[in-house]
């Protein structure tokens, strides 16, 4: 789970990778009611979700991140797992989970899925995955999570009341400005750790920065995106 310190880090800069994904993922001028974004973090997930939606609502389980939220004129965040998902019946156009659902039940959420998913309803399974491996090369720490069992890739293709439309892998290129790269870094606890040793401060930000200003070409990294695209099963 993120601390304080690393929610505010992460919150602080996100690259648009949610914007670039859902742009790909969901179907163009189809009118969507409600949208649903489950475990949305600081909340840019949800707002992103809001370009396709007249109204969001952003579940998330850890009060640490909604205390991070913007507020947004078409999203409200509620604190809740997405096993127990507080909407009526057949009441949502399109749900979204952008790398939580890893951190999920998935038997329950699969049965929250079907009761409130409307019949022509989108749910989009995406995630992504941040190669800064030649900054944290150049920093002289160890790459954060090496050794994770974390699968970007996970989706819903196992469970049968669900009909698979896509499933889409690929790499794509970031350009970022140092200082919103030393948040990336610093936004992972393992790195954070590694940072804060290296520099001996509890804030390394400005240090991170300045070293990552000194590199050739800092301002580009690559990441690999992962989402899928469901919707339910017509008996």
């Amino acid at each position: 789970m993120y601390d304080e310190i690393t929610a505010i880090h992460y919150s602080t800069y996100r690259p648009p990778l949610h914007s670039i994904i859902l742009k790909r993922a969901l179907r163009q001028n189809k009118k969507r009611q409600t949208g649903l974004d489950i475990g949305c973090g600081t909340g840019r997930s949800a707002q992103e979700l809001a370009c396709f939606c007249n109204h969001v609502v952003g579940l998330e389980s850890s009060q640490s991140m909604l205390s991070k939220t913007e507020k947004h004129e078409k999203v409200d965040y509620v604190n809740s797992p997405g096993e127990q998902i507080p909407f009526a019946d057949r009441s949502v156009d399109v749900v979204t989970l952008a790398g939580s659902l890893n951190y999920i039940e998935r038997v329950s959420l699969v049965n929250e899925l079907a009761r409130i998913c409307q019949a022509d309803a989108e749910i989009v399974v995406y995630d992504f995955e941040l190669d800064l491996t030649r900054f944290e090369n150049y920093l002289e720490i160890n790459s954060a999570n090496s050794s994770s069992e974390y699968d970007h890739s996970t989706n819903l293709s196992e469970h049968s009341v669900f009909d698979e439309i896509v499933i889409v892998e690929d790499e794509i290129s970031i350009n970022a400005r140092p200082s919103e790269i030393a948040h990336l870094l610093l936004s992972d606890r393992e790195s954070y750790n590694a940072l804060c040793r290296k520099y001996k401060t509890l804030d390394p930000l400005l240090s991170v920065e300045r070293e990552i200003c000194s590199m050739s070409n800092p301002g580009t990294f690559t990441s690999n995106i992962f989402y899928s695209v469901y919707s339910l099963v017509q008996n």
